[in-house]
């Protein structure tokens, strides 16, 4: 489920139907997080960071506040409230999602790109952050392109 944010950006609600168990991609507005779980009826466990960026991890330290428990992903200790650091290769699980992360520190040198394989309904997403730009959008901050 996309979730619009600030001005210009989005969070993504991970749902696994199955088990109903749920992860949210980016929470930079957590208010808005929290009434699309109870609307979905989702129970939320996992937090997916991109990258330490205010506009993307911005509402990490709010939302665990407001939902204690949470495991928090992410790349870089700049990060609020990570509580499981996540490198290229590593892996995690929502339900009966399948997480791999990838490490693509170009935006940041922290910054993780999420694949999300639903492997019951043979489908796959991947979770980007800032890293790959389109029309001329984003911009190399700490790392280069190689």
């Amino acid at each position: 489920q996309i979730l619009p944010a600030l001005s210009d950006n989005y969070m993504y609600l991970l749902i696994d139907e199955k088990s109903r168990e749920a992860a949210i991609v980016d929470p930079v507005a957590p208010d808005t997080v929290i009434k699309a779980v109870a609307d979905a009826k989702v129970n939320l466990t996992t937090v997916l960071t991109t990258h330490h960026h205010w506009d993307h991890a911005g509402g990490n330290k709010d939302l665990i506040q407001k939902m204690p428990g949470l495991n928090v992903l992410g790349g870089d200790n700049r990060i609020d409230g990570v509580t499981q650091f996540v490198k290229d290769g590593d892996s995690a699980k929502i339900g009966n999602l399948d997480i791999k992360c990838y490490t693509t520190p170009c935006h940041t040198t922290g910054h993780i790109c999420y694949f999300v394989v639903d492997s019951e309904k043979d489908e796959k997403v991947v979770f980007t952050g800032d890293t790959l730009f389109l029309g001329g959008c984003g911009r190399f901050f700490e790392g280069t392109a190689e």
